[in-house]
């Protein structure tokens, strides 16, 4: 029996010291791998953490976010009149989706009317050349949230203030407002966080719906045609999902970074679950090991940031159906694979807009020119690389992608469902209306 137990304590003694040894082995492959990509992000001359995005402050008369602050409480203030309105529409109609009614309208018309300095103040935002909001970077990303949310409830109230000015006919006005719009997208884009990039594509889409509605109702001189499409021309939404990405690939690391140093407070009574397992080579081995994964699929998703999602989707599914398979292990870097899944296709739906709505405009101005002569990169479909589709009708032109599902649906674009896209993606009929020179 002794000679059993000593066996037993010897056998369990090397299972022990085989574990330590391989443990000590798997915490510095893992390392050595994870410091390996870090290393790769600082020679591409990228910060490797969030708050290593260091920026030199903007004065404040160079700052659209100081115009764009002092605006907020008229933005809000429209944003809840249109929520009341709108919920004692829904109430009055019984839950049956109807057009605004014209008592809605007036009310809307008259905030607008009534309220010229606020449109006054974003037009000057617009006109700036900076923006920088007043976020603390040690917060993470989220807390340009909120300033991200004001922009785009400024740009539904200037969208909706086109619209207005289109119905009575006055298109360039409406233009005009269209313009202050899009550059307000553009100044906030320089914030580079997920949320934003959304906003500024569902920013993208509301304007353009305004400016198709201004081209079919209204005439429109050449001169505002020519500059709402010079103001396109600034949107690279490739180049800002990139530094979007890197900003959000900074953000995990550092999240990483914060959740594996457990800063024991010499007043706790004891140290926080995680810590007994974040404190051993088997912890520190395990989240190095999906660090390092979340670092490996981000940075395939800037490499995949420029290509048509016919590429993406074969280069992309195989690596995230390997990750997904990979049951227990790389939790948290499965966290951000749909959200990467939306934001590539809110850019590619945002991209397949812009360059419908530059075709369209290219045909106002010109209603014989040949499409073909138009620069790929404007006839260029963002989901094929093949051209786009373009398509004269009885009531108008008809532009458009072919969508995520990469199906041509001979141009249907209303949504099969509120929180569905359309199949097809772009602008359609659009008669060409005279065009003035002034």
């Amino acid at each position: 029996m002794k000679k059993f137990l000593l066996v037993s304590a010897a056998i369990l003694a090397l299972i022990f010291i085989c574990g330590l040894a391989g443990s000590s082995w798997l915490a510095k492959s893992t390392g050595k791998q994870l410091k390996k990509l870090r290393t790769e992000i600082s020679d591409a001359g990228d910060p490797i953490y969030y708050t290593d995005y260091g920026t030199e402050p903007v004065p404040e008369q160079k700052n659209a976010f100081v115009l764009l602050s002092e605006a907020e409480a008229g933005i809000d203030a429209y944003s809840e009149l249109v929520r009341s309105l709108e919920a004692e529409n829904e109430s009055t109609n019984s839950g049956i989706e109807q057009s605004k009614s014209p008592l809605i309208l007036k009310q809307q018309k008259t905030f607008l009317a009534e309220n010229s300095e606020l449109f006054d103040l974003l037009k000057r935002a617009s006109q700036r050349q900076s923006f920088q909001t007043d976020i603390d970077r040690s917060q993470g990303f989220g807390a340009s949230t909120a300033h991200a949310e004001t922009s785009r409830r400024a740009i539904e109230m200037l969208a909706d203030k086109a619209s207005m000015l289109a119905s009575n006919g006055e298109g360039d006005a409406a233009i005009a407002v269209c313009l202050t719009g899009y550059r307000i997208l553009q100044l906030t884009g320089q914030e580079r966080c997920l949320v934003g990039f959304l906003m500024e594509c569902v920013g993208l889409e509301k304007l353009g719906k305004v400016i198709q509605q201004t081209l079919t109702t209204c005439e429109v001189s050449a001169t505002m045609l020519e500059a709402i499409d010079t103001q396109l021309q600034q949107f690279n939404l490739n180049t800002n999902l990139t530094n979007t990405i890197k900003v959000e690939r900074a953000t995990g690391i550092q999240s990483f970074q914060d959740f594996q140093q457990v800063d024991q407070k010499p007043d706790e009574k004891q140290i926080p679950l995680p810590a007994f397992f974040l404190g051993t080579n088997i912890g520190k081995a395990y989240f190095d090991d999906d660090e390092s994964a979340y670092i490996e699929y981000m940075n395939e998703c800037i490499s995949m940031v420029n290509q048509t999602k016919t590429l993406r989707d074969q280069r992309m599914n195989g690596l995230t159906e390997k990750l997904l398979a990979s049951t227990y292990l790389k939790p948290i870097s499965k966290l951000i694979i749909p959200d990467m899944k939306s934001i590539f296709d809110a850019k590619d739906d945002a991209t397949a807009r812009l360059r419908a709505l530059r075709i369209l405009l290219a045909i106002q101005l010109q209603p014989d020119m040949q499409v073909k002569s138009l620069p790929a990169e404007i006839r260029a479909d963002p989901y094929t690389s093949t051209d786009m589709t373009v398509r004269k009708k009885s009531d108008g032109w008809l532009i458009y992608s072919v969508g995520r599902n990469l199906i041509d649906d001979a141009g249907n674009l209303i949504p099969i469902a509120p929180s569905q896209p359309p199949l097809d993606v772009g602008y359609g009929p659009t008669s060409s209306k005279p065009t003035t020179n002034n």
